[in-house]
């Protein structure tokens, strides 16, 4: 009888054990998101639509994109993979590429010099919240650390076949056509 007694007595304080750790959602909600990770998510959405509009006519299949931060240099580099034709991975279609990429990316910024660091405020900005004056010149400081790269390289089936060229191109969000970095590997 005593058995069935403590039966009974764990039976009824199993739920209880159960209820009281929290589902995973709520372990998620509990977890704080800092404006770092908001930043980021914004500017892997942002580079991957931008990518898609601007390299519809020339890529061979959907470009990978991304961001990833370097915690040892303190950098943050927006990237874009994607597989194009031979002929067209060359410095001046990297140039092309990058260039219509911020572009689209500060499609609706204000136009002019300071249109990509408001991009970069944007980004890291949360919605909803008057941030005023709280984080003087973010933009600007942003578009020193935020970097964008190009690669536009050959299918792996073609490597296989001997064509390994791949064109590189990186630079700031705010860079002109000259300051843009390019790397040509064969």
């Amino acid at each position: 009888m005593r058995w069935l007694v403590c039966l009974a007595a764990l039976i009824m304080l199993a739920p209880a054990a159960r209820a009281a750790e929290p589902s995973v959602l709520r372990q998620l909600m509990a977890e704080p998101m800092t404006l770092f990770d908001w930043g980021l998510t914004q500017l892997d959405r942002d580079i991957a639509l931008a990518a898609k509009r601007s390299l519809r006519y020339r890529a061979r299949s959907e470009p990978r994109t991304g961001s990833i931060y370097d915690w040892r240099n303190d950098r943050v580099t927006v990237f874009v993979t994607t597989v194009v034709p031979p002929q067209e991975r060359t410095r001046q279609m990297c140039t092309a590429a990058f260039t219509d990429i911020v572009g689209t990316l500060t499609e609706t910024a204000p136009q002019g010099p300071d249109a990509a660091g408001w991009y970069l405020l944007n980004a890291f900005l949360p919605k909803g919240h008057y941030w005023a004056n709280r984080f003087e010149d973010v933009g600007r400081k942003l578009l020193d650390m935020v970097e964008l790269e190009i690669t536009l390289s050959a299918e792996a089936l073609d490597t296989v076949g001997g064509d390994t060229a791949r064109v590189r191109c990186s630079g700031r969000l705010d860079a002109a056509t000259d300051e843009i970095a390019t790397e040509v590997t064969s």
